[in-house]
């Protein structure tokens, strides 16, 4: 496995319902440094909506971060650093100008 896919970042299991894959950019690639490496998802925290991330890890650094234990875990955002991070996202997806590096190809999974 060349890295973990988001949609399997489930723990801690009584904490985490309801995630939704803003963004997969799959594992890191030097080659497209600003849109690979990294995940966003949103989710419900401990009842609350809320937006994770991730680095997804790769063929040597294989749970990614963070991760509890070796169990790959979500970094929860403060809610002013989500909205922008959700807006910039969904900007790149649409093909922005005005994101880093959003003259390339997309990620290789995107939902």
């Amino acid at each position: 496995m060349p890295y973990i896919d988001p949609t399997t970042v489930l723990s801690p299991k009584e904490r985490i319902n309801d995630l939704n894959v803003l963004f997969d950019g799959g594992p890191w690639d030097k080659a497209n440094p600003d849109w690979s490496g990294w995940s966003l998802v949103e989710l419900s925290w401990d009842g609350s909506a809320s937006v994770g991330i991730r680095w997804n890890g790769d063929s040597e650094a294989r749970v990614g971060n963070p991760q509890s234990r070796g169990v790959p875990t979500w970094m929860i955002l403060p809610d002013p650093i989500a909205e922008v991070a959700v807006e910039r996202v969904r900007d790149h997806l649409r093909g922005g100008a005005n994101t880093p590096r959003g003259d390339i190809a997309p990620p290789p999974s995107l939902t």
